[in-house]
């Protein structure tokens, strides 16, 4: 599972990532696991990433280049709505996330927590 998490904080430093591309890579990587199973890893790496700020979340609506950034509070709840975790519509509010300077430590320095 660690590494599974070093692989979703990589994508987080490489660009900003959609919510939904996350649980592709799970899909194509676990593949002996539902995609719900998947999900809920996700659900759980990614709070956990939150959780020590290794992650930021943003929104924007999908074809634009603004993005705003979430607070924490707000990004958890994005988290459990279930729309988020499909690729969306031209348009369409979506969900990425990228990585902050403690995140690139964290992956660099590989000091994510023992329990991944």
């Amino acid at each position: 599972m660690k590494e599974i998490a070093y692989k979703i904080l990589w994508s987080t430093i490489e660009d900003y990532v959609g919510l939904w591309e996350i649980l592709w890579e799970l899909n194509s990587v676990l593949t002996q696991n539902s995609s719900k199973e998947n999900q809920e890893k996700a659900r759980m790496i990614l709070s956990y990433f939150l959780e020590q700020k290794l992650v930021v979340f943003y929104k924007n609506k999908w074809g634009s280049d603004e993005i705003e950034i979430f607070h924490i509070h707000e990004a958890t709840k994005f988290l459990q709505d279930e729309k988020y975790w499909q690729a969306p519509e031209l348009h369409e509010l979506c969900i990425k996330i990228g990585s902050t300077e403690k995140g690139e430590k964290f992956y660099n320095e590989k000091l994510i927590d023992k329990r991944y």
